[in-house]
């Protein structure tokens, strides 16, 4: 339960850019995300009839989660000891490398700078 509690709180804590998140907070909603669309996208597809190659409503579902992701984001990154702008380096394709690196590193006691 406590899975479907860190996708849960990511969504209550979608406007939060100022306190801390942990790995597994980070890393549990960002796992079940796609299984999320993928359920949507089958439910969506057989109320509407869609074909394969249709997109449907749940387009709305991943555009919206992007925010929520780079707010988890910010947040482990401020639960690292750094400031949210270190995401920046994802923008470059090696950076991203960089970034996931980051990402599951331990929590530090240390404020951002």
């Amino acid at each position: 339960m406590k899975i479907v509690d860190h996708y849960l709180e990511s969504w209550r804590r979608f406007r939060d850019l100022q306190s801390r998140t942990t790995r597994s907070a980070l890393w549990w909603p960002f796992l079940i995300h796609p299984i999320v669309f993928f359920v949507l996208g089958g439910i969506f597809a057989a109320i509407l009839s869609l074909s394969t190659d249709q997109t449907g409503p749940e387009v709305v579902y991943a555009i919206s989660y992007v925010w929520v992701l780079i707010t988890l984001g910010v947040r482990r990154r401020h639960d690292m000891g750094r400031k949210g702008a270190w995401l920046l380096p994802g923008l470059v394709p090696l950076g991203n490398f960089v970034l996931l690196y980051w990402l599951v590193q331990p929590s530090t006691s240390e404020t951002s700078e």
